[in-house]
């Protein structure tokens, strides 16, 4: 079914260029037959549909090649990034092979004692089956099969793994090219791995079903980024709040042609609203906030026209709702857990959020916390985390987060417990932040929390840890912590036996 996307775009536009690497390009008539010659090449090697495989391979033609030629035999596709370690919850999908870098593949083999077959791909780009004899034979359509496994972004610990089949895939790429207009005449521009749900629901199947170009950076570089966009004719920008801060922050001296970009969208996380509006200002261009995620998939939200902190509407495409702590909906202006309601969907997606183990009653619960406004814009403020509790109050970390990227001067912020013991005694912060003191940020939350809400104290840096993906990592940062921790520990135990 997702094969059958290529092919019928291969048909309609076979000498457009489709990918764009660093190394080599391929018109759709190339990448049908590559991927083709591909499909072929894994059933002689004895590939069954519904196994599962590992692609680790870059932002390149091949991993195009890899996906869709494992597609057309219904195979479980498992993207991985090709470098930095791979999580236990990635060796759990038992798989019977890899395609990847020579040292993806030495990583695999020494990790899973199961593999049957890896496939390696040149450094110079592309596999040695691009001829491979024979022809592909029609095939069942695949639908309800799963055929790939995507992670979340792991920020808070190790990532989860989520099984998508192919008819739904099919389904949401289609919804995707319908509310933002993908068309034909698109040029996009992919400037992060493709090892994550946010590159395959953006990048890797829309444009294709939608006839679209993609560019393809290897890692984000601002400056190229800029080239890229200037030479190839962009016209759908589309990434984590992150690198348009990054672009935002290029020097005024420095000519920028973006006139040919018809979008900006971002998603992946919260977009401040002063990243929004120094990118307007340097550009003259709007972003468009995207809301989604892996454990609420298929539903989305897309701010078309509201305040640039907005994440669409709450009678959006997928209607949303606010619900309090017992499910009741809430007045705009409350803040409370997003919630999706799937009462009208297709058949389809209604199997999908019935199923979904973060259904409540008729709504699929994101686990993010958020608010409307009395026009129905709606706010996501934060994700819903463990509370910190305070001389017997209970704070919410998102709440905090939100007063403090309510601040001009503040891109991102993280709250965390300030502890003694196994208690919680007060309230922490860092924060993403320039010409700004910690004691104007401390007088900016005793202006608009309540006093026990309020952090002790707040550290200003210049970034916050990151993940590959371009999130904040919260793990990262509690790992931190925990050795600051065990280092003062271990000063404190020193003191004591001097």
């Amino acid at each position: 079914m997702l094969f059958d996307v290529l092919s019928e775009t291969a048909h309609a536009h076979p000498d457009k260029i489709a990918v764009a690497g660093e190394r080599r390009s391929l018109t759709y008539s190339q990448l049908h037959h590559e991927a083709s010659c591909f499909a072929l090449y894994l059933e002689e090697l004895g590939f069954k549909s519904g196994e599962s495989i590992f692609i680790g391979l870059p932002s390149s033609p091949d991993f195009f090649v890899a996906i869709y030629g494992a597609w057309a035999l219904g195979l479980l596709v498992v993207p991985v990034s090709p470098t930095g370690p791979i999580a236990s919850t990635y060796l759990a999908t038992n798989p019977v092979g890899a395609i990847g870098t020579p040292d993806f593949l030495k990583q695999i083999k020494a990790q899973c004692r199961g593999l049957r077959t890896v496939i390696p791909c040149s450094s110079s780009g592309g596999f040695a089956v691009t001829d491979f004899p024979g022809e592909l034979k029609s095939r069942r359509p695949f639908k309800q099969e799963a055929v790939l496994c995507v992670s979340s972004s792991g920020t808070t610990g190790e990532p989860k793994l989520y099984q998508r089949s192919c008819e739904l895939i099919h389904g949401h790429a289609r919804t995707r090219v319908e509310v933002q207009q993908i068309n034909s005449s698109d040029i996009f521009l992919s400037m992060r791995p493709l090892n994550n749900a946010n590159a395959i629901n953006n990048f890797v199947v829309p444009p294709i079903m939608a006839g679209a170009k993609v560019i393809l950076h290897e890692r984000f570089e601002r400056f190229k980024a800029v080239d890229a966009i200037r030479a190839e004719r962009v016209t759908v920008l589309n990434s984590v709040p992150f690198v348009f801060e990054l672009l935002a922050s290029i020097p005024e001296s420095r000519p920028v042609d973006f006139s040919s970009i018809r979008m900006c969208i971002a998603g992946g996380a919260p977009l401040p609203p002063s990243v929004a509006d120094q990118f307007f200002r340097r550009f003259g261009m709007r972003i468009h906030q995207r809301y989604a995620g892996s454990h609420f998939y298929p539903a989305f939200s897309f701010n078309f026209d509201g305040p640039s902190d907005s994440v669409g509407r709450i009678d959006g495409y997928f209607p949303m709702v606010i619900l309090d702590e017992d499910g009741k909906r809430l007045e705009p202006g409350r803040i409370g857990e997003i919630a999706f309601t799937y009462a009208n969907l297709p058949p389809t997606l209604q199997r999908v959020a019935e199923s979904n183990p973060n259904r409540q009653n008729d709504c699929i619960l994101t686990g993010d916390l958020g608010r409307t406004d009395a026009d129905g814009n709606v706010f996501v403020v934060g994700r819903r985390s463990p509370f910190i509790k305070i001389g017997g109050n209970r704070v919410e970390p998102a709440e905090v987060e939100s007063t403090l990227r309510s601040h001009p001067a503040v891109r991102e912020a993280l709250v965390y417990p300030l502890r003694q013991g196994q208690t919680d005694e007060a309230i922490g912060a860092m924060v993403a932040a320039s010409n700004v003191s910690e004691q104007e940020l401390l007088q900016h939350c005793a202006d608009h929390l309540e006093a026990f809400k309020c952090p002790r104290q707040i550290d200003v840096k210049d970034e916050l840890p990151r993940t590959e993906q371009g999130k904040i990592s919260r793990r990262l940062f509690e790992s931190l912590q925990w050795l600051i921790l065990i280092l003062e520990g271990a000063n404190n135990c020193a003191n004591i036996y001097v």
